[in-house]
């Protein structure tokens, strides 16, 4: 196992929206015995720090899509000192088409989205999915504190829109809150263009007795395969963390591959399904309570960053 680990963006701060998620990444380096320094520094320092601190595990994790992510400096220490140089990719299948662009540089590639890594032209390509950050997303279940009915966060990409139509009529009994931006507020009153700083997202995670979990259907760059996520992206291991129980649309049965359906987790696939789910954790408060807290411990027990780390460290070891 390596003592000292530098985790950098893949690509550079000023292109990067979620620098937060690579704090996160170093914590679960950081909480693993035999680790005995991690360093979070941008792309633009990573090949200068090294040189410096002399990694023996140079992780970058992010987004390659950027045109002024620069590599040759990174991987020339990393050819120096026999380095492993590994890329966690965070935006898969959405940004698929740029993934060209780590050939002849990562020595294993990790994807958060499993269909998609199995489209990688890569000799070591894995599929590593995201996490919970125990320090910044766990809450304390207080039902004291739960004051919002059904919650949801985020853009109005329109396959949520279509859902959120279908289920306007249960939602709106429900007195929802669905926050973010570009929402069709007129058309859909429980819908309102606020938006919530990342850190107070776990706070309303904890508040809401019901969370909707829908994810996106935007693709930047994935015109070669069109590719669609089977992976749920952070936000489920975030949301379970903070001890909301959640409802998914089922499109990918992968979810069953980190929870339990009915007991750390509501899928639904009909209106007339949803609006049955809605009635029984209405009627029944503590069964809510019980797939909410079913889902923290196995988010705790299972889908910490540390987890990823140790996944990783894994399989970085068995390639070398």
């Amino acid at each position: 196992m390596p003592s000292r680990v530098l985790v950098c963006g893949a690509s550079p701060d000023n292109q990067n929206r979620n620098t937060v998620l690579r704090s996160y990444v170093v914590e679960g380096f950081a909480q693993l015995q035999g680790i005995e320094l991690v360093y979070n520094v941008p792309l633009e320092y990573a090949a200068e720090k090294s040189w410096g601190v002399r990694p023996e595990l140079v992780v970058c994790f992010g987004s390659c899509m950027p045109d002024d992510a620069d590599y040759s400096h990174l991987r020339s220490y990393c050819n120096k000192t026999g380095t492993p140089m590994v890329f966690w990719l965070h935006d898969d299948p959405y940004e698929f088409d740029y993934n060209y662009k780590l050939s002849g540089v990562a020595d294993i590639i990790f994807s958060n989205d499993r269909w998609c890594a199995e489209h990688y032209d890569h000799p070591n390509t894995y599929h590593l999915p995201l996490a919970a950050s125990e320090t910044f997303h766990y809450r304390k279940i207080d039902v004291t504190a739960k004051n919002v009915n059904v919650f949801f966060c985020g853009v109005a990409f329109a396959n949520r829109v279509r859902l959120l139509r279908d289920l306007a009529k249960p939602l709106a009994e429900m007195d929802a809150t669905i926050l973010g931006a570009d929402w069709p507020a007129s058309e859909l009153p429980f819908c309102r263009n606020t938006r919530l700083p990342n850190a107070q997202l776990s706070d309303h995670y904890a508040r809401s007795w019901i969370t909707l979990n829908m994810g996106r259907d935007f693709h930047y760059a994935n015109d070669r395969f069109r590719l669609e996520p089977s992976t749920p992206g952070p936000r489920t291991f975030e949301a379970a963390m903070a001890g909301t129980t959640q409802a998914m649309f089922v499109e990918s049965l992968e979810i069953m591959d980190y929870y339990q359906p009915g007991s750390e987790f509501l899928l639904y696939d009909s209106v007339a399904e949803f609006t049955r789910h809605m009635a029984e954790m209405t009627r029944d408060r503590q069964r809510c309570l019980s797939i909410a807290q079913a889902a923290q411990q196995r988010t705790l027990r299972d889908h910490t960053y540390k987890c990823r780390a140790e996944t990783m460290l894994r399989q970085v070891s068995q390639c070398q």
